[in-house]
This record gives structure tokens, C-alpha cells and sequence, in this order.
């Protein structure tokens, strides 16, 4: 199957062949010298004010002022960059998934640049990735989700688990680029997301809890994958942030101990 598949890319890379992005070379959708001329971010800022923030927290005042249940959104690289939009363009709505590898190694260069892993705790155990999902129309248009592919890469570099079947898409919306007013991007994508069915009902259980009574060992043994835990969300570009916020909004409910967004830019 294997060589099937490699027999498939080498016809296809014949009849249709490969240009960098950048600088045109054969072969490749981007070659190592410009994809090395990409920018990586050194630093964080609060996402409701700009205000630079060391540690990537969003400013006190401005969380409570906007009620907001993220902690902060990291931005890995620069929306400014001409060839970095061209390459999310092309690996968004020219579904060129190959991209996925040096989009995402600019989280992972982002991450360890800026020690965020680290502040994090560093431990596989307290961090948990969970990618932005696809309604499924979506999903049937473009073959894949792009944040998906963007969190397994980050996966496999830092080794922290990935949710993937814990947030649904609920409703369809229009995509967010299409809107430019803030307030009809916040109501578009507004209650969009939800809980999986299999943990829909966990939010439920903390009532007879809290009132100490029985529940079965089997149960209480998987009650809750995400309480007290770091929940990275993954997508490929945030504007206002109103996506992270309304997956926030309804993975809050499992009571994790922060929740954050991790974007390649920010437009």
C-alpha cells in the first residue's frame, strides 16, 4: 500500500509538478531556504488589548471585561509576511496538505522559542491538544481538517495527548474571513460548537458529586479527561479570537484548569 501510495505521488508530482512558493524551485510547495526565511514570533501578547505579555496570559482587566474563559491565544508567526499568507492560503482552499509540515513547525519552533511548553508544566499528563473541528460539510468539501493535521504535527513533536472526538462543530456557519464587522463574527460563530455526545452529559454528574453520593468505580474512573487539566486549542488563524471563545465556552463545563488558543497567525 506503502508503494502504492508513493507510485501515486510520483505520477502526480510528473503530470502536475511541484513550485516553492517562494522562490519557484522545482520539486517542492516550499523549499528549506524559504521556508527557514519564515518568521517565528519570540513573545505574547494579551489578545483583547495587544499589551505585550510575558507569560502570554491575557490581561486581568481586559478577561473580565470581555467575560472571557480563555487564558490567552499564542501566535506563532506573522500575518504580515506575504509568503506566509500565500502558503495558509494554499493549504486551506487549494487543500495542499503538505504545507501542514512547515505551517506547524512554526507552533513547534513558536513553543520552544518562548518556553510555553515548558511554563505549561512540560508534562504530557497535565496538557492536552484538542484541534478547532469542522462542521461536516465542511470537512466533506475540503477532504480534511487543516487544524487537525496542524495538532497531530505538534503531537508528534511534544508527545502531549490529542483529543479529537471530545468538540463537535454543531451548526454550519459562514466562514469567519467572509464577515469583516466583529459583532456579526462574534453572533456568526456564536453557540457553533459543542460537546461529543459520549461527554455531554459529564457536566451533569457534578451535581450528585457534589452531594457525595455513589457512582459506579467504572464511571468515575473516566469521568472527566479534561478536569484540572491545560486545554490547547489548534487552528491555523484566528482574527478577533470569537472561534476560540465559543469552543472555550463549551468545553468549560469539564472545569479545566486553563484553556488557550495556539494559531500559525493571527489576521
Amino acid at each position: 500500500m506503502k508503494t502504492l501510495h508513493t507510485l501515486t505521488h510520483w505520477c502526480l508530482d510528473l503530470v502536475f509538478p511541484k513550485y516553492c512558493l517562494g522562490c519557484g524551485q522545482e520539486g517542492f510547495y516550499l523549499c528549506a531556504g524559504c521556508a527557514a526565511s519564515l518568521p517565528t514570533l519570540t513573545g505574547a501578547n494579551c489578545f483583547i488589548c495587544g499589551r505585550r505579555s510575558p507569560t502570554g496570559y491575557a490581561c486581568d482587566n481586559c478577561r473580565r471585561a470581555h467575560c472571557s474563559l480563555l487564558s490567552g491565544i499564542l501566535i506563532a508567526s506573522d500575518w504580515n509576511n506575504l509568503l506566509l499568507r500565500q502558503i495558509i492560503y494554499e493549504y486551506k482552499y487549494r487543500f495542499v496538505k503538505e504545507l501542514a509540515a512547515p505551517l506547524s513547525q512554526l507552533m513547534i519552533a513558536f513553543l520552544e522559542r518562548t518556553n510555553f511548553v515548558n511554563m505549561f508544566g512540560g508534562s504530557n499528563i497535565n496538557v492536552l491538544l484538542i484541534p478547532v473541528p469542522l462542521h461536516g460539510r465542511r470537512l466533506a468539501w475540503r477532504g480534511f481538517n487543516q487544524s487537525k493535521l496542524l495538532a497531530q504535527k505538534v503531537n508528534d513533536h511534544f508527545n502531549l495527548p490529542l483529543l479529537n472526538n471530545i468538540l463537535i462543530r454543531s451548526r454550519h456557519t459562514l466562514p469567519q474571513r467572509e464577515i469583516t464587522d466583529q459583532k456579526t463574527r462574534t453572533a456568526n460563530i456564536q453557540n457553533a460548537f459543542a460537546l461529543a455526545e459520549n461527554y455531554s452529559h459529564l457536566p451533569s454528574l457534578r451535581s450528585p458529586l457534589e452531594r457525595s453520593e455513589a457512582i459506579p468505580r467504572d464511571v468515575a474512573q473516566n469521568l472527566n479527561p479534561l478536569k484540572n487539566k491545560i486545554i490547547i486549542l489548534i487552528d491555523d488563524i484566528c482574527t478577533t479570537g470569537a472561534t476560540f471563545q465559543d469552543c472555550a465556552r463549551a468545553l468549560a463545563p469539564l472545569n479545566p484548569k486553563e484553556i488557550w488558543g495556539l494559531v500559525i497567525a493571527r489576521g
